[in-house]
């Protein structure tokens, strides 16, 4: 009897957190619809997004900030 309560109130932590990630995805996409009025041009966003990528990529791997 209590594994059966057990299951129960997992299933029902579980639909919660689904419920609250489907929530807040539908937030943040809603809000990020009319995010992108931005005065930087499209190549130098897409530029700087490459470097930032190559830096984390450095960065983790050793080549760069190593002792």
């Amino acid at each position: 009897m209590m594994r059966l309560i057990l299951l129960v109130a997992f299933v029902a932590v579980v639909a919660i957190a689904v419920t609250t990630m489907l929530g807040t995805m539908q937030a943040v996409a809603q809000a990020a619809n009319g995010k992108d009025n931005t005065s930087m041009p499209v190549k130098f966003r897409r530029i700087t997004y490459i470097l930032l990528v190559l830096l984390m990529l450095g960065v983790t791997s050793g080549l760069l900030g190593a002792a």
